[in-house]
């Protein structure tokens, strides 16, 4: 089940992703920095949705591996 979940959330986030980066063009600068700033935490947000729904426990680990001591 928690694939789908994250498949479905990727998805949905992706809906709104894309045409919103198709259609930057047309904007004035700040109104694309603005909304690409905004943008970011939800495509990384989507990246990792979708790494956890290919392998679950995928981010987990890549979690505990960052905060483990290195030395």
């Amino acid at each position: 089940m928690p694939r789908v979940v994250n498949l479905a959330l990727a998805a949905f986030f992706l809906v709104f992703l894309v045409p919103l980066f198709t259609h930057l063009g047309g904007l004035t600068t700040i109104a694309q920095v603005l909304l690409v700033v905004v943008a970011v935490p939800f495509v990384v947000l989507t990246v990792l949705c979708l790494l956890a729904a290919a392998r679950p426990g995928s981010v987990g680990r890549l979690a505990r591996k960052a905060r483990r001591p290195r030395g």
